[in-house]
């Protein structure tokens, strides 16, 4: 039965390709197939900088709206609440302007790969070539911007090296080769930008589930077991159990992480004709199905 979800489908078109890229080994065509992986990881990526701003946000007015009924309990000046929420909206702000930053730069992420797919399939490769340079070049103009965005103190550019060159093997396409040579390297290091703010962006949502847990930890236990004056729950132990045993969630932006490090991987082994290239490039379209996956998951208000 043919699957009517769209991102089913490019899945099996992709993991088709790799089945029969996997019969001859490393070769220009596995480029093709690298390039539809990257496709659908860059069409995912902005959808991935929403949630989290609307993660952030949201924490961040729950952490808003706990302070004020805590200074109505203790009849304590607002003030303090206003210049709190003046700063995170400047905050949030500058935070929307990088993100906008980032979808850009998937945004020539995207026409890059369209381009490469059509390179490494000998059609038309000399405009395609031109054109997958092009792009190349529009990333790496894009990363000035990128290494001056800073997380809670902490700039990119501080926390990604980038490589210098990129080694290509021989390969039958020489347009495909010959644009490896020269702008491998720039593709490399863009898709692993993303991948660092998807990291520090990690960090952030790390940062706001402790937080809730906290929260969680001083309503369901610690206020019940401090109040002497009534009886404890019976199920305050259990209660307990449970918080204690959370797991950490799956959500899009640990996905989008492991599919970027999957990219930035097949880049590398099948410039160098390495064994296993086809492999790392599975492992990428599994990443990229739990990117979907997980988006998918986070639009209907639940987190896996």
């Amino acid at each position: 039965m043919e699957s009517t979800n769209p991102f089913g489908r490019f899945l099996l078109s992709v993991a088709y390709a790799v089945a029969l890229a996997a019969c001859s080994g490393p070769q220009t065509k596995d480029f093709a197939v690298f390039a539809n992986a990257g496709h659908g990881f860059v069409e995912q990526a902005p959808h991935v900088y929403d949630y989290a701003f609307v993660q952030e946000v949201n924490a961040d007015s729950a952490q808003l709206m706990a302070d004020r009924q805590l200074a109505i309990t203790l009849s304590t000046s607002v003030r303090a609440l206003e210049q709190t929420l003046i700063a995170r909206d400047d905050l949030f702000r500058q935070r929307l302007d990088q993100f906008n930053i980032m979808k850009k730069h998937a945004l020539f992420l995207r026409g890059y790969f369209i381009a490469l797919g059509t390179l490494a399939s000998d059609a038309q490769a000399a405009q395609a070539g031109q054109a997958a340079d092009n792009f190349a070049m529009q990333l790496g103009s894009l990363a000035p911007a990128i290494n001056n965005i800073t997380i809670k103190d902490t700039p990119i550019s501080g926390l990604f090296k980038p490589i210098t060159q990129l080694g290509v093997s021989v390969l039958q396409n020489k347009f495909l080769k010959e644009h490896l040579e020269q702008h491998g390297a720039t593709v490399w290091n863009a898709i692993g930008l993303q991948r660092e703010m998807f990291v520090e962006l990690r960090k952030l949502e790390r940062d706001e589930e402790s937080k809730i847990w906290r929260q969680r930890e001083k309503v369901e236990l610690a206020k019940p077991i401090a109040d002497l004056q009534t009886t404890l729950p019976p199920s305050w132990g259990q209660q307990r159990l449970a918080l204690l045993t959370i797991s950490s969630s799956e959500t899009p932006i640990t996905a989008a992480i492991e599919a970027a490090e999957g990219l930035q991987q097949n880049l590398q082994s099948l410039s160098h004709n390495q064994s296993g290239a086809i492999d790392q490039l599975e492992r990428s379209i599994m990443w990229i199905d739990a990117l979907l996956n997980a988006i998918e998951t986070s639009k209907r208000g639940v987190k896996q």
